[in-house]
Protein backbone atom coordinates (compact mmCIF):
# COMPACT_ATOMS: atom_id res chain seq x y z
CA UNK A 1 0.00 0.00 0.00
CA UNK A 2 1.30 3.41 -1.21
CA UNK A 3 2.46 6.13 1.76
CA UNK A 4 -0.32 8.44 2.27
CA UNK A 5 1.45 10.62 4.72
CA UNK A 6 5.16 11.13 5.63
CA UNK A 7 6.73 11.70 9.24
CA UNK A 8 9.73 12.32 10.53
CA UNK A 9 11.62 10.91 13.73
CA UNK A 10 13.82 11.28 16.39
CA UNK A 11 16.13 8.24 16.81
CA UNK A 12 18.63 7.27 19.87
CA UNK A 13 21.87 6.38 18.79
CA UNK A 14 21.65 2.80 19.51
CA UNK A 15 18.06 2.93 18.30
CA UNK A 16 19.52 4.43 14.79
CA UNK A 17 22.17 2.18 14.53
CA UNK A 18 19.82 -0.90 15.84
CA UNK A 19 17.09 0.03 13.02
CA UNK A 20 19.99 0.32 10.22
CA UNK A 21 22.09 -2.98 10.89
CA UNK A 22 18.25 -4.55 10.68
CA UNK A 23 17.71 -3.02 7.20
CA UNK A 24 21.06 -3.53 5.77
CA UNK A 25 20.59 -7.42 7.19
CA UNK A 26 17.46 -7.78 5.00
CA UNK A 27 15.19 -8.36 8.15
CA UNK A 28 13.13 -5.31 6.40
CA UNK A 29 13.30 -2.98 3.34
CA UNK A 30 13.43 -0.38 4.82
CA UNK A 31 13.15 1.72 7.79
CA UNK A 32 9.81 2.66 6.84
CA UNK A 33 9.06 -1.29 6.70
CA UNK A 34 10.34 -1.67 10.19
CA UNK A 35 8.54 1.33 11.20
CA UNK A 36 5.18 -0.27 9.96
CA UNK A 37 5.70 -3.48 11.72
CA UNK A 38 6.86 -1.57 14.85
CA UNK A 39 3.36 0.35 15.10
CA UNK A 40 1.19 -2.85 13.96
CA UNK A 41 2.59 -4.47 16.99
CA UNK A 42 2.48 -1.87 19.18
CA UNK A 43 -1.94 -1.71 18.14
CA UNK A 44 -1.96 -5.36 18.53
CA UNK A 45 -0.13 -4.90 22.15
CA UNK A 46 -2.60 -1.74 23.07
CA UNK A 47 -5.60 -3.36 21.94
CA UNK A 48 -4.84 -6.91 24.11
CA UNK A 49 -4.46 -4.43 27.04
CA UNK A 50 -7.26 -3.03 26.72
CA UNK A 51 -8.61 -6.04 26.96
CA UNK A 52 -6.77 -6.86 29.82
CA UNK A 53 -4.24 -9.13 28.31
CA UNK A 54 -0.93 -9.04 28.81
CA UNK A 55 1.65 -6.47 30.28
CA UNK A 56 4.02 -4.10 28.86
CA UNK A 57 7.55 -5.74 28.49
CA UNK A 58 9.73 -4.61 30.73
CA UNK A 59 12.36 -3.25 27.88
CA UNK A 60 9.20 -1.47 26.12
CA UNK A 61 8.74 0.45 29.44
CA UNK A 62 12.34 1.39 29.20
CA UNK A 63 12.40 4.93 28.31
CA UNK A 64 16.32 5.11 27.93
CA UNK A 65 16.52 3.18 25.12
Amino acid sequence: MPAKHSRHIALTGPLAEWVDSQVSEGEYTSVSDLSRTAIRLLRVQEQKRRAGAGAIPSAMADNSV
